[in-house]
């Protein structure tokens, strides 16, 4: 993994964590066969990926976008993702590690 895609994967996971209520909604119906449990017990962006490719037979670079495209994160979009989502809110450092159903 470049630096790149890991800087990405962390600004996903801190998206996901602020909007968490939101975002897991929108998991659940892009991602039909995975339950809110299996998202809430996610402990970090990798498992997050890792439980989701399991549960739908999707690639992980797939799923991987997935959560790109819904956490408004990408090369594309330079650095907007904080405005999207009303973030700036520096709320979900210091959470990795903890499920994202623990907020």
């Amino acid at each position: 993994m470049t630096q790149q895609e890991h800087q990405q994967r962390q600004q996903v996971e801190q998206q996901l964590r602020q909007n968490w209520r939101q975002l897991r909604y929108r998991l659940l119906d892009q991602f039909g066969q995975v339950s809110a449990s299996d998202l809430d017990a996610a402990t970090g962006i990798n498992d997050l990926i890792a439980r989701i490719a399991d549960k739908t037979h999707h690639s992980e670079r797939y799923v991987e976008n997935r959560l790109r495209e819904l956490a408004g994160v990408g090369a594309s979009e330079g650095g907007q993702s904080g405005e999207r989502f009303g973030g700036g809110e520096q709320g979900g450092q210091g959470r990795q590690g903890q499920p994202f159903g623990s907020q």
